[in-house]
């Protein structure tokens, strides 16, 4: 019975920013749980390669090119994917990025509003555009992405660092906001994670300093994170909300942490 709380058979979950990386691995993670997943990502060759990965594990995926930074995009893949589907079970955040270091004098506010833009703004778009039908089925999760960087204090990523903070004080309102919904909204805080791109700017040593840092001697993986996704998603987290899950194999230095 246990593992039956795991399963998300036939629920419908979209993913953004999944056409790579955190995010591919998110939307397979979910498919292997049983769902059906929306891919929304800006490069149509991810895109339609992550959407032959869903569909080649038996399960149905619709492939959308939307920029989550734009209201009324993001509310063109809600519309497509009720009309594919009927319905929105599962929302993951997962659009990110700009945290590279950077001393905070040297922070032009372009470059302030753009990392906090694509962090902080995509998560209040794209919650926003599933509320209304998550609120009329009286059920449905949000898996926001945080950052060990949004939780402790990181010199030269402040920008990124501020916006992975709100992510986890938004999830933290939000969740007190959705409860009487039955809407669980619980946020993801990954370590140091060895994706495609990243991949070939580790050098052997920053892969061993960063290491030299966990408790769990390797770097982490998507599938790391999309264990923790599809745990949060499920009904085996039916009393989880308002948390933010570090998934980071321990990670001990916080001036380190990604």
């Amino acid at each position: 019975m246990i593992l039956s709380k795991f399963q998300l058979t036939d629920r419908v979950a979209i993913v953004t920013g999944a056409g790579k990386g955190i995010g591919k691995g998110i939307a397979l993670g979910l498919a292997e749980a049983g769902a059906n997943v929306v891919i929304v990502e800006l490069v149509v060759e991810d895109r339609d390669a992550t959407a032959a990965e869903v569909r080649a594990r038996g399960r149905r995926a619709l492939a959308l090119s939307a920029d989550v930074r734009n209201s009324e995009q993001v509310q063109d893949v809600v519309q497509k994917t009720i009309a594919e589907f009927g319905r929105i079970d599962i929302l993951v955040n997962n659009v990110g990025g700009g945290g590279f270091p950077s001393p905070f004098m040297d922070i032009s506010e372009n470059r302030w509003d753009s990392v906090l833009r694509i962090n902080l703004k995509t998560c209040v778009i794209c919650t926003q555009a599933v509320m209304k039908t998550m609120i009329g089925q009286k059920r449905g999760v949000i898996i926001n992405m945080a950052s060990g960087a949004g939780l402790v204090g990181t010199p030269r990523q402040t920008a990124y660092g501020a916006a992975k903070a709100a992510i986890v004080n938004l999830t933290d309102s939000l969740a007190s906001e959705l409860a009487p919904f039955n809407i669980r909204v619980n946020c993801l805080a990954p370590g140091p994670i060895l994706t495609e791109a990243l991949a070939g700017m580790y050098t052997e040593a920053a892969k061993a300093e960063l290491m030299s840092h966990l408790a769990i001697k390797r770097m982490g993986t998507p599938q790391d994170i999309a264990a923790a996704a599809v745990f949060l998603a499920s009904d085996a987290a039916e009393w989880v909300t308002g948390k933010t899950l570090q998934v980071d194999g321990g990670y001990r230095c916080p001036h380190m942490q990604v």
